[in-house]
């Protein structure tokens, strides 16, 4: 394994980051599939694909810093980081409590940018690499009851348009905004056919095809950085 190019996935065992990590799978990448409660799933994966499983409470940065160390472990050198990692917590605005607050900052915005810091210098030993953000189309007219997992999604898109700009040419930031991808499991009927019924392709995106623009974006054109890329059936268009 010697040479190899690595890519580490964050929440890269299940729904997206698992369609995620196949892909880079077979685009010849060594992934690196990080996990936390489902570290189960990832080492299952990472045996199926001949990757490498690591486990990490992203609301931790010292377990952030520990996971670059077991990855600098890894023969290879570190090419691609994708920030896929998320919680989806929602509450009424006045009903958030801090503790809430706090733990879907640390998780989806906090620990995508520590990811960055600590895989920024390693991507330059390595000649260069590609930083990919998972963000959301509904980060800026976000839906009753989740302003707050929005706000962390609109830090996101704001902080990849930055580090595109600071960390250019060597390292190439992009993001993928889904839009009805995969639902919530816990989304009832009248749930899901209320954003079908907003998406004019009528379907769920589903994650193979989050999974395919995030490959194009890594692997497309190096022109391509800052680019935030909406994959959402024409949601976005429709509001």
């Amino acid at each position: 394994m010697s040479g190899s190019k690595l890519a580490l996935v964050t929440g890269g065992a299940v729904r997206l980051g698992e369609a995620i990590t196949h892909r880079l799978a077979e685009a010849g990448y060594r992934v690196v599939v990080h996990a936390n409660s489902h570290i189960e799933h990832a080492r299952a994966l990472a045996g199926q694909i001949r990757g490498h499983a690591v486990s990490a409470d992203l609301s931790d940065v010292n377990a952030i810093d520990g996971l670059f160390e077991e990855i600098d472990a890894l023969d290879g050198e570190l090419k691609v980081l994708v920030n896929n990692a998320a919680i989806f917590l929602g509450a009424p605005a006045e009903e958030v409590t801090m503790e809430d607050w706090d733990r879907q900052f640390a998780i989806n915005l906090t620990a995508p940018f520590r990811c960055a810091q600590l895989a920024a210098p390693r991507m330059r030993s390595a000649g260069g690499g590609v930083i990919i953000n998972l963000l959301d189309v509904a980060s800026m007219r976000p839906e009753p009851g989740y302003s707050y997992y929005a706000a962390t999604k609109a830090g996101l898109e704001s902080l990849t348009h930055g580090l595109a700009s600071e960390w250019a040419p060597t390292i190439r930031v992009n993001g993928v905004a889904p839009g009805v991808a995969l639902m919530p499991e816990f989304y009832d009927a009248e749930e899901r056919a209320k954003h079908l019924a907003r998406t004019p392709m009528g379907e769920e995106t589903g994650a193979a095809a989050i999974a395919e623009a995030v490959h194009f974006l890594i692997d497309g054109p190096t022109a391509l950085t800052g680019v935030v890329l909406p994959v959402d059936g024409g949601f976005s268009s429709a509001w």
